[in-house]
C-alpha cells in the first residue's frame, strides 16, 4: 500500500533553550522569596530567552525515532510556566501523530522503537495512533515495541492493545502482560449524601441519560446497566478483532489468553502475543545493526518540523478539550479536566475569520459535555462562520465527543470519529443538591421570604415544589427539543428515527457511523485530507496548518500561573487524602446540562 501523508513537508527549525528550564526553576523559586521584584526579573528574562537557540542537528540519514507511550500527548498542547519547568517536551496528540506520518515519507528515517508500561492516551488516541504506525510500517519501515511489563497484575489491555500494531513487540525477561479485558467502573453517592443528609433532586431527558443516576440511585438501573453493556461489549469487540488480526491470532484464542491473564512474557511468546524476550539493550543493539543508523528522540524530531509560513493555502487546526462552559478556556495543569470556554474559543474563530489564506477548519473534538447555552454557541458561530466565509468544516472526534460534544461537532460538514469515540448521548438533565437535612444536623434554621411562586426554583434548602418541578421539566422539554431538532436537520435523521438513537444514549464511534450520527471512521490524518478536499486545495501543492490555541504571551502564562495556585493546592489536598482526583471531576461535571455520565473505563 502506498502511503501520502495529507500534512506540510519539513523543515529545519530552532529548538528552545535546552537551559531555559533550569532558568524558569531559579526565577519561580526565586518568587515566592522576592514577590514583585522578581516578576520585573521575569521580563528581563524573557528577553534573554528570546534570541536564537541551539539548531537542531540535521536528521541523519538512517535515523531511527525513539519513542515513550508512557508520556502524556494531550489533545491540546500545554503552554504555561509548567512546562518550561518541565524536563519533559510538552508536544500534543496532533504534534504526534503529524510527527509519525511525515516520517513514513522521510526518506532519512528508517525505523521505529517504541517502550510502554502504562499510556495515558485514551482508546481513540491509540486507535488514531496504531493507523499511524500502519502507514509508517506501509511505506516499508519497519516498528518496534519494548515492554518491561504491561499494566501491573492487570490493566495492560489498552497498552497491548497499541503494542500490536508494531512489526515486533519484545519484552523483558519475566515480565508480565496485563492483557485482562476491560471493566467499566459506576460510582453511586446516594446513601452517602444521605448520611451527611444530602439529597440530590435531578430530572432528565430521558431514560438513558444516566449522568445524574450515581446520585439518585444506589444501583444500576436495567436502561443503565443496557447501556453500559451495551458501550462496553462494543470497545471490547472491537479491540480483540484489531489484535487478533494484527497479531495473526483467531478471535476465540485471544479471548482464551484474556481470560487467563496477566500473562508471562515467556508464555506471551509462545502464544504469539510476543516476538522476542530480551532485554532493551538487545534490542537498540538489534535496530542500530539492522539500520546502520542513529537514534533521535521523537520529540527532537517534532522540534524539526516546521509549518509552512508561507503566504499559502491553509487549513485552521481548532482543539475542543474539556468540559464546555462559558467564558476562558483554561487548563488545570494537577490532573484537573480542561474547560473549554465559549470566549476563548469565539476569538480563535475571529482570528480565523480575518486570516485570508484559511480555507478549511479542522475542529478536534474531546469533550464528554458541558453546558447547552456554551455548546449552543460554539456551534452557532461555527454555523456562522461556514455561511460568511464559506469555509468548510471537519470534526475529528477524539476519546469523547458527547452531549454538548457531540452538539458542536453538528456544524461539521463532515464528521470523523474513532471506533471506540464516545459520541451521542443526546439528551439533557438538570438539578440541584437538596441540603434540607444537613442543616438539621447542624442546628442551622433557614428564614424564607420569597415573591414570585418559584422565586426558590433553585434554592438547595428544600426540593422542587410540584409547581417548580413543572416548570423545571418543561425547561429541560425546550432544551431537548431544540437539542433533538438540530441533530435532525444536520444529519438528516427523522425525529421519530431519532428516538431511537437520542434519549441520553451513548454510542461508540463505530455504533454512531451505522447509525448516521458520525460520516467516517478515521483519525487525524483523514480529517485535514478531507478538509483540504473541500477545500480544493490540490494534493501536491503546498499548504500550511494553523494550530490553535496559539502560544501564548508571558503576560498570559503569569496571569495563569497565579491564577492556579488555589486550585492546585486543592488538588494536591485531595490527592494527600488519598482520594482520585479524577472521580472528584466526574462529579464537578454534574452542575452541566449536558454530559455523559460519570464512569471509569479500567483496561
Amino acid at each position: 500500500m502506498k502511503f501520502k501523508s495529507p500534512f506540510p513537508e519539513i523543515k529545519a527549525i530552532t529548538k528552545k533553550y535546552a537551559s531555559s528550564a533550569l532558568v524558569w526553576k531559579t526565577t519561580v523559586y526565586a518568587l515566592a522569596l522576592f514577590g514583585v521584584i522578581v516578576l520585573l526579573l521575569l521580563f528581563l528574562l524573557l528577553n534573554m530567552l528570546g534570541g536564537t537557540g541551539n539548531i537542531v542537528p540535521n536528521v541523519p540519514k538512517n535515523t531511527v525515532l525513539t519513542l515513550d507511550l508512557g508520556q502524556n500527548y494531550p489533545e491540546m498542547r500545554v503552554d504555561d510556566l509548567w512546562a518550561e519547568l518541565s524536563e519533559v517536551p510538552q508536544n500534543s496528540f496532533y504534534d504526534l501523530i503529524k510527527a509519525i506520518n511525515i516520517a513514513a515519507m522521510d526518506h532519512r528515517v528508517s525505523a521505529i522503537v517504541a517502550k510502554i508500561s502504562e499510556t495515558p492516551l485514551g482508546l481513540a488516541q491509540i486507535q488514531d495512533l496504531r493507523s499511524a504506525l500502519e502507514a509508517f510500517r506501509s511505506t516499508g519501515k519497519k516498528a518496534y515495541l519494548y515492554s518491561a511489563g504491561m499494566g501491573n497484575f492487570g490493566g495492560g489491555t489498552n497498552e497491548y492493545y497499541l503494542a500490536s500494531a508494531f512489526d515486533e513487540i519484545w519484552m523483558q525477561p519475566n515480565s508480565e502482560i496485563g492483557i485482562t479485558g476491560l471493566n467499566i467502573e459506576i460510582p453511586f453517592f446516594k446513601q452517602l449524601l444521605a448520611k451527611f443528609g444530602v439529597e440530590a433532586d435531578f430530572y432528565a431527558r430521558h431514560e438513558y441519560k444516566n449522568a445524574a443516576a450515581s446520585l439518585v440511585n444506589s444501583s444500576f438501573s436495567k436502561p443503565y446497566r443496557e447501556e453500559m453493556t451495551k458501550l462496553g461489549q462494543g470497545l471490547f469487540s472491537q479491540m480483540v478483532k484489531d489484535i487478533a488480526k494484527s497479531r495473526n491470532i483467531s478471535e476465540k484464542d485471544l479471548v482464551k489468553l484474556v481470560n487467563q491473564a496477566p500473562i508471562s512474557a515467556e508464555r506471551g511468546k509462545k502464544v504469539g502475543l510476543v516476538d522476542k524476550v530480551a532485554y532493551q539493550t538487545a534490542l537498540f543493539e538489534h535496530v542500530l545493526d539492522k539500520t546502520k543508523g542513529t537514534l533521535l528522540n521523537i520529540s527532537d524530531y517534532i522540534y524539526s518540523i516546521e509549518s509552512n509560513d508561507e503566504k499559502v493555502p491553509t487549513v485552521a487546526f481548532v482543539v475542543v478539550d474539556g468540559t464546555i462552559s462559558e467564558g476562558l478556556s483554561y487548563t488545570n495543569p494537577m490532573q484537573g479536566e480542561n474547560v473549554a470556554g465559549t470566549e476563548t474559543f469565539m476569538k480563535q474563530l475571529d482570528d480565523i475569520a480575518n486570516n485570508k489564506y484559511v480555507k478549511a477548519v479542522v475542529v478536534r473534538v474531546n469533550s464528554p459535555g458541558g453546558s447547552y447555552t456554551a455548546a449552543n454557541e460554539m456551534w452557532n458561530a461555527l454555523e456562522n462562520l461556514k455561511k460568511k466565509k464559506k469555509l468548510p468544516i471537519v470534526v475529528s472526534m477524539s476519546d469523547y465527543a458527547a452531549s454538548g460534544g457531540y452538539f458542536v461537532a453538528l456544524a461539521g460538514d463532515k464528521i470523523i470519529a474513532e471506533p471506540s469515540t464516545l459520541t451521542g448521548s443526546i439528551g439533557v438533565l438538570g438539578g440541584k443538591f437538596v441540603l434540607k437535612d444537613l442543616w438539621k444536623k447542624l442546628n442551622v434554621n433557614w428564614g424564607n421570604i420569597k415573591f414570585g411562586d418559584n422565586a426558590g426554583v433553585l434554592s438547595v434548602n428544600q426540593k422542587f415544589s410540584p409547581a417548580e418541578k413543572r416548570a423545571f421539566n418543561a425547561s429541560l422539554d425546550r432544551v431537548y427539543k431544540d437539542f433533538t431538532q438540530k441533530v435532525s436537520d444536520a444529519r438528516g435523521i427523522s425525529l421519530k428515527e431519532l428516538d431511537k438513537l437520542a434519549r441520553g444514549r451513548v454510542w461508540t464511534g463505530s455504533q454512531a457511523q451505522a447509525k448516521g450520527l458520525v460520516d467516517e471512521i478515521g483519525g487525524i490524518d483523514k480529517a485535514v485530507a478531507w478538509a483540504k478536499k473541500l477545500a480544493n486545495i490540490a494534493p501536491k501543492s503546498s499548504f500550511s496548518i494553523l494550530y490553535y490555541p496559539k502560544p501564548k504571551t508571558l503576560q498570559e502564562k503569569l496571569a495563569e500561573f497565579m491564577g492556579m495556585e488555589p486550585k492546585i493546592a486543592v488538588n494536591k489536598m485531595i490527592s494527600q487524602m488519598g482520594l482520585d482526583i479524577q472521580s472528584v471531576n466526574v462529579l464537578q461535571r454534574l452542575k452541566y446540562d449536558t454530559v455523559l455520565p460519570p464512569f471509569k473505563l479500567n483496561m
